[in-house]
């Protein structure tokens, strides 16, 4: 078995928590706490600090090229 797809790289995934901007860029930390760092520089910066849902495929462990994201619904 290849180990990227063992791995789920490549498949999508959808994570929830608080944006961030940290040393690796910017990320989401989940509830579980849970880091996931994002691929995207095309993020607005009024998201920063608040919750958000982010969906997109997984490019590494922790990594997640993004697709979308927007403030989660409370």
């Amino acid at each position: 078995m290849n180990s990227l797809i063992g791995n789920g790289i490549g498949k999508r995934k959808r994570a929830s928590g608080v944006l961030n901007h940290g040393g690796r860029g910017l990320n989401i930390l989940t509830d579980a706490g849970d880091l996931w760092v994002l691929d995207s520089d095309d993020v607005d910066p009024d998201l920063l600090g608040h919750r958000v849902t982010a969906e997109g495929i997984l490019a590494g462990l922790d990594r997640l090229s993004l697709d979308w994201i927007g403030e989660a619904s409370s």
